[in-house]
């Protein structure tokens, strides 16, 4: 017995026992150890045997179990094997496919940079034709500014405000042809002649109906219906190209475009016309020789109540001056005389003198001699009387001169105003870089100033004049008349005493 448990020490300790190993081991011991107390060996022993046979068939049935777990493991052991075998393959594909996308990137890096080089080259050859077009675009509309009206001037115009916008846009399937149907028509324009009707500024800046007669580029001229205003294209002495209408041409050359005119209008054959061949000729710039009427015309409608007040004026001075000449007609001996024979007592003599010179002195010294009979205060009331009936004659129109003399720089200024509405009108309608179309309202603003100027300066001093000279006749007036009331009334003072001594 204890060897048997020896025995299965020692089994047990050589190998690892299961769950049902150890349950067959217990029951064995239990199975062994009973018998100690029983008395029938031949039992135990088949007990014994036939626990070894269980516990045998258990312990083979247990290792089938474990074997065909070993195989399950073994299996999914080769499965997982295989799985990560191909797991291996798929991470080796995707790292070569990683290092070919990478190589793939880097080629499109390399060749974004090479596009964003050239469309970087490209931009700056976009800007450089959008400048050289924006240069096109500016020289011909400044070719068109200098050009007179034509019959195309319009559509022309149209084309490079839709150039401009082209441009603007930046579409160069629109620019390009464009800016070949612009040069194209103004080329045809150079080579053709046309007859047509236009609206344009006529030489004084005026808005105008003309008909007007074009000659390839090089003669253009306009004659207004109803008028013998005629007028041809030429250089502008004020500017740096471009031109201006001239209309003082001579009668021969008037009826010369007339005629070509009506010629071209009915297609009748040729015709004769003035032409600046070599695009010099200017207008005269010596502004002396326009004449009276050119100027009052280029003052405009403020112009006629200056010519009114300058009338007005001239009349009131001339008057005035006639006055004063006449009142001024006695002399320092006239006087004398009167108070010599007025000192001797030869009053009537006196009063006859008096009463046959002209002027406010002699009338004067008439009424000291009427009243030299009366009272020294009576005399004296008498001769101040006088100097109030004088005053007013002698200042007559004074005033009237000198509101004329104010009036007119203001009615200048008013022109200087209209001229200057005229002007921003024109500024509105072409803009300001054209200062021929804005000699009209600049023409009116200045000459209406300086007429009004030229008006009121003389008016000033003619009133001056006259004012000075008629306080020197007053002047003389109450001096002499003085003079005769003191020799009065010493006459008058001996009489009453000569009366008291009798």
């Amino acid at each position: 017995m204890l060897r048997l448990r020896q025995s299965a020490l020692c089994f047990t300790g050589t190998r690892p026992l299961s769950l049902g190993s150890l349950i067959l081991w217990s029951v064995l011991i239990v199975l062994v150890q009973a018998p100690v107390f029983s008395d029938e060996p031949k039992d135990f022993e088949n007990r014994l045997q036939k626990a070894v046979e269980q516990a045998e068939r258990e312990l083979e049935a247990e290792r089938t179990r474990i074997q065909k777990e070993l195989q399950v493991r073994e299996d999914e052991l080769q499965a997982v094997r295989s799985e990560c075998r191909t797991l291996s393959d798929e991470l080796v594909e995707h790292e070569i496919s990683i290092a070919r996308k990478q190589g793939a990137l880097q080629e499109l890096r390399r060749h974004r940079e090479a596009l964003w080089v050239e469309r970087t080259r490209f931009q700056e050859d976009l800007a450089q034709i959008i400048s050289l077009y924006q240069d096109a675009q500016a020289k011909l509309g400044e070719l068109l500014d200098t050009l007179p009206a034509s019959e195309h001037r319009q559509i022309q115009r149209q084309m490079l405000a839709i150039l401009k916008e082209s441009i603007d846009q930046g579409a160069l399937d629109k620019m390009v042809p464009l800016v070949f149907k612009l040069i194209e028509s103004l080329l045809r324009e150079s080579r053709t002649t046309a007859f047509y009707t236009s609206d344009i500024l006529d030489a004084q800046g005026r808005r105008q109906s003309v008909r007007m007669l074009r000659v390839g580029q090089n003669l253009f001229t306009y004659h207004i219906p109803g008028t013998s205003r005629t007028a041809i294209a030429i250089s502008d002495p004020y500017q740096q190209g471009g031109y201006r209408w001239y209309e003082d041409l001579d009668k021969d050359m008037q009826q010369a475009v007339v005629a070509a005119m009506d010629r071209a209008e009915h297609h009748e054959g040729t015709y004769a016309l003035p032409i600046d061949v070599t695009g010099t000729m200017t207008a005269a710039t010596d502004l002396s020789s326009k004449s009276l009427e050119g100027r009052f015309q280029s003052g405009g409608v403020v112009m006629f109540p200056l010519a009114i007040v300058a009338v007005w004026l001239v009349v009131l001075i001339i008057e005035r001056l006639f006055i004063v000449l006449r009142e001024s007609r006695h002399s320092l001996r006239f006087c004398e005389q009167i108070l010599d024979l007025c000192s001797g007592g030869d009053f009537d003599k006196a009063e006859h003198l008096a009463s046959k010179r002209p002027g406010i002195v002699a009338r004067v010294l008439r009424v000291c001699l009427a009243n030299r009979q009366q009272p020294p205060s009576i005399l004296d009331d008498a001769i101040q009387e006088s100097f109030l009936h004088e005053l007013p004659r002698l200042e007559r129109f004074l005033p009237s001169i000198r509101m004329l003399s104010s009036v007119a720089p203001m009615l200048g200024l008013l022109g200087t105003v209209t001229g200057i509405i005229a002007t921003f009108d024109m500024i509105s309608v072409v803009g300001g870089g054209k200062p021929r179309l804005l000699a009209g309202g600049i023409s009116e603003a200045l000459i209406t100033t300086a007429t009004g100027l030229a008006i009121a300066i003389p008016g000033l001093l003619a009133h001056s004049f006259l004012s000075s000279r008629i306080q020197g006749l007053i002047a003389d007036a109450e001096r002499f008349a003085a003079s005769l009331s003191n020799v009065l009334k010493q006459k008058q003072s001996a009489s009453s005493r000569g009366d008291r001594n009798q």
